[in-house]
């Protein structure tokens, strides 16, 4: 038999339901309407518009709470939105855009330990700002960048083959390079050949005798035993289910987030 006490903690129960799913419902929306303003400020060249635009997205990151269920996208859009506001500042500032981009992934790994997004661009970010670092800290955020990468390609084989190429790059260890751009292609995390080419942890690598047969390499026809063996790795792929969020990261080419079955 229920009391009216019963009765009325029921109807509690069932408002609270309905309040977290409507304030879900908003968490994502602000969370859309927060990225908008990022990829807005991305194709501005007016930075001083840029940075606004990116002021702005971040003002709406803060504003989710750490209850909502958008709340881990919501770490992982303002740690990219402080990214590419570092790329727009210098020096001290930079630096510390940078650090606190990494605070924002690490949040989120803290979170969700398999986030790909989070592990792969916390790497970038310790990548570039190493860039504006002396000898020892640089040394310091290359290992740091190393782990992070290595995180992201635990989560998902191949992902991070770029960015290990990247590291190898700049270490001028040019075999290890060869073989981390090889693999990336194998496993279609190339990007673009302009964006290689610009790439300034490539800049050494691309002095190398091997390194322009890569580039007319990324063209070239399959043969016929690679077509086959692509189709094989299309009937293995059928086994991994994919999540509903999409990953967007900045170093490196992959649709969704993997989990396994």
């Amino acid at each position: 038999m229920l009391g009216v006490g019963g009765s009325y903690n029921n109807k509690i129960q069932v408002l609270r339901k309905k309040m977290g799913l409507f304030g879900s419902i908003a968490g994502k929306s602000k969370v859309k309407a927060a990225n908008k303003k990022v990829q807005k400020a991305r194709v501005n060249d007016d930075v001083a518009q840029a940075e606004k635009l990116l002021a702005e997205a971040m003002v709406i990151y803060e504003s989710i709470p750490s209850g909502n269920s958008a709340f881990n996208d919501a770490l992982y859009n303002w740690g990219m939105a402080l990214l590419y506001s570092a790329r727009l500042k210098q020096n001290a500032e930079s630096v510390a855009l940078y650090q606190e981009a990494g605070k924002k992934f690490s949040y989120c790994l803290v979170a969700k330990p398999d986030y790909l997004g989070a592990a792969l661009d916390w790497g970038v970010a310790l990548m570039e700002l190493a860039s504006l670092q002396n000898a020892t800290d640089k040394e310091t955020n290359y290992v740091l960048a190393k782990e992070k990468f290595t995180i992201a390609d635990n989560i998902q084989e191949g992902v991070a083959s770029y960015n290990f190429a990247c590291l190898h790059a700049v270490h001028n260890e040019f075999d290890a390079c060869k073989k981390a751009l090889e693999r990336a292609l194998d496993y279609g995390n190339l990007p673009d050949k302009e964006d290689i080419l610009s790439d300034a942890d490539m800049s050494i690598a691309k002095t190398q005798p091997w390194f322009n047969d890569f580039i007319v390499s990324i063209d070239a026809p399959e043969s016929e035993e690679d077509s086959e063996q692509d189709k094989k790795s299309e009937k293995k792929s059928k086994k991994i289910v994919y999540s509903n969020t999409t990953v967007r990261t900045d170093g490196y080419k992959v649709e969704y987030d993997k989990k396994e079955k």
